[in-house]
C-alpha cells in the first residue's frame, strides 16, 4: 500500500468539501497519524491498480464522496459527540394574571 500526502492551503480544502466540512455531530472522523492538527491537503491511497483521494482539513478525513474512510494502519477513528438537545423553555403557568386597568 502507498500513502501520499499533498499539502494544500485550507481554504481550497474546505471549498472542495462542500457541505462535508464542517463534520455534523455524531459524524465519525479520521486522524491521521502522521499529519498535524493544522495540516490541510489531501491524502492518497493506492493498494493496487489506480488509488483513491481524500481532503483532509486540521489533520482529519471527514465523510465525503472519496468513500469510506480509508481506517489506515495507527489513524485513530473518533466519533463526534451529538449534538447538545436545545434546552426547553420554562414551563409557564397556564393561568394568567390579569389587572384591571379601569
Amino acid at each position: 500500500m502507498t500513502v501520499m500526502y499533498t499539502q494544500m492551503p485550507r481554504e481550497d480544502v474546505v471549498s472542495y468539501l462542500g457541505r462535508a466540512w464542517p463534520p455534523q455531530p455524531g459524524t465519525t472522523v479520521e486522524r491521521v497519524r502522521f499529519l498535524s492538527d493544522v495540516a490541510a491537503g489531501g491524502v492518497s491511497v493506492q493498494v493496487s491498480g489506480p488509488g483513491r483521494t481524500w481532503w483532509v482539513v486540521d489533520g482529519l478525513i471527514v465523510p465525503q464522496d472519496a468513500g469510506p474512510l480509508p481506517e489506515l494502519e495507527g489513524d485513530e477513528l473518533i466519533t463526534l459527540p451529538p449534538a447538545e438537545e436545545p434546552e426547553a423553555p420554562p414551563m409557564t403557568d397556564a393561568t394568567t394574571d390579569t389587572v384591571d386597568t379601569q
